[in-house]
């Protein structure tokens, strides 16, 4: 590893790829424990001299920094250095869904179905909350990917499946720079971009199917001698049957492919989660002797498939443990200019005098999951939270995972296993508490205490709360009277809610199963 390069309030470690667009570093933050990791994206000077690129391209960034899901890699900060602007997103150590097909296509393997499902499914369900995703009047955002490409969904060793790149092609393409930016993803456009029409979430929708269509098949489904070639064959979107290149696919996985790749966007699934709620439900109907599509299946593919990369990984995690935590720089020789940053990021000006910046959870350093040494089960491994406590890298934990409400909270021994969750989920209040005087103007309210026994985000009606929940942490939140939507959402992405009734001065307790 080389010398750090500094770089405003970051040290840049290794360059870890270069584009059309920008250079990425792995970088870490001056006054933050080493093991917090950054990918840094340096906008490239070609396009940070074009002002109505990176005018377009910091509206859109502004709109991206508001997402919150584990499947959407978050831009802690956006910023200006010197005269160059920057992206400070979470490193994930893996590679790219490209690197893994073209990996797999020259070893003549085909990607298991029920694994690009489950990559699917997961880039479906990021998707959907970008698309859903409300401002704090209410407003919609409208948030489009328009790049839903294998090169932008970022696979994990540990299994987890991300996307990046928001709003970079919708910079892209309202300005001169879609030859920079977009050469080479033409062929995962929609019907109506290619034709210049207006589009909306649908779009993504058709981008993924061509995504998911690849993954089943193992070849692009739009490809051609030049890029006029490629972009008429979109604009027709005459779609054959993954099937037909990979005989043996059920015609249930066909019908979901085809919808999803409809010329026409009213015929397709209405949302990205209506596509993935197909995929699911097909995944439950796999045959038990096929290999699971799951996190640890994943793991055990990207492990199998780069074990050079991988190793190379774990030596630079391990040098950046041994190094000691980066200082805070007092006089940097660049100014600055912090743009916009996560709600949860720190200031400017760095943390506080331990070095702790108050923000999201740094992972802990990456370790090989035991589970890849393992042989791999016939179906989806059951891994308990005690277990994946046990497997030692936090938010890098590999798992499946379903999560259930009980009624009141329990004591359990240490130790104990956790029981099986009930299919329908039941919420019954802890004995009320006397009843407080409610000071007038003021809503009376109650309370709902939530315990998660594996970590997890907490949503309530739909919106996140911080910090995330650790496991086994309990938290109270007092809220109104009346009906709440309480959720509880893993690092993976799996949910699971209810509906809870609260009444004035009274507790509802829910109990989170996770890792079952």
């Amino acid at each position: 590893m080389r010398k750090p390069i500094p770089y405003g309030r970051f040290l840049l470690l290794d360059r870890i790829a270069v584009g059309g667009m920008a250079e990425v570093y792995v970088a870490i933050r001056r006054g933050e424990p080493a093991g917090r990791l950054y990918a840094l994206k340096r906008i490239l000077p070609t396009l940070a001299e074009d002002a109505e690129f990176i005018t377009m391209f910091l509206d859109e960034a502004r709109l991206v920094v508001q997402l919150d899901h584990p499947a959407i890699v978050p831009i802690h900060e956006l910023g200006m250095h010197g005269e160059g602007y920057y992206i400070a997103m979470d490193y994930l150590p893996g590679k790219d869904l490209r690197a893994l097909l073209d990996r797999l296509r020259a070893r003549g393997e085909p990607m298991p179905v029920p694994l690009a499902a489950h990559v699917a499914a997961r880039v479906a369900d990021a998707l959907d909350h970008a698309h859903r995703k409300r401002d704090a009047l209410g407003s919609p955002l409208r948030v489009v990917h328009r790049d839903v490409s294998p090169a932008n969904v970022l696979l994990g060793f540990d299994g987890s499946v991300r996307i990046i790149d928001f709003g970079i092609a919708q910079a892209a393409l309202r300005t001169r720079r879609q030859d920079t930016v977009l050469r080479g993803k033409f062929g995962y456009m929609s019907p109506e971009m290619v034709r210049g029409q207006p589009v909306d979430h649908r779009s993504d929708v058709f981008s993924l199917g061509v995504v998911l269509h690849e993954m089943l098949t193992g070849a692009r489904l739009f490809s051609g001698k030049s890029e006029l070639s490629v972009l008429e064959r979109v604009r027709r979107a005459e779609v054959p049957p993954p099937s037909r290149t990979r005989p043996g696919l059920p015609p249930e996985l066909d019908a979901i492919v085809l919808r999803a790749l409809a010329r026409d966007p009213a015929q397709r699934f209405e949302w990205a989660s209506d596509l993935r709620d197909a995929l699911l439900a097909f995944t439950h109907g796999v045959p038990p002797d096929e290999p699971p599509g799951d996190p640890p299946a994943l793991a055990r593919t990207m492990a199998i498939s780069f074990p050079g990369e991988l190793r190379a990984e774990l030596d630079r995690l391990e040098k950046l443990r041994a190094a000691p935590a980066p200082a805070r720089e007092t006089s940097p020789p660049e100014r600055t200019q912090v743009i916009a940053v996560r709600p949860d990021e720190p200031p400017a000006s760095g943390g506080g005098a331990d070095g702790a910046d108050g923000g999201l959870a740094a992972p802990p350093f990456f370790r090989l999951p035991e589970a890849l040494a393992a042989p791999a089960p016939s179906r989806p491994a059951l891994v308990t939270g005690r277990t994946a406590a046990a497997a030692g890298f936090g938010a890098l934990v590999a798992v499946a995972a379903v999560l259930a409400f009980t009624g009141p909270r329990r004591p359990q021994a240490p130790g104990a296993p956790v029981a099986a969750a009930p299919a329908i989920p039941s919420v019954s209040a802890a004995p009320a508490a006397p009843q407080g005087r409610t000071a007038p103007g003021r809503p009376a309210t109650g309370r709902i205490s939530v315990q998660a026994r594996v970590a997890a985000t907490l949503l309530l009606d739909g919106e996140a709360q911080r910090p995330p929940l650790g496991a086994g942490e309990v938290r109270t939140l007092e809220v109104t009277v009346g009906r709440h939507r309480v959720e509880f959402r893993t690092e993976d992405g799996f949910r699971a809610g209810a509906t809870v009734e609260v009444r004035a001065g009274e507790t509802a307790e829910l109990l989170g199963v996770a890792l079952e």
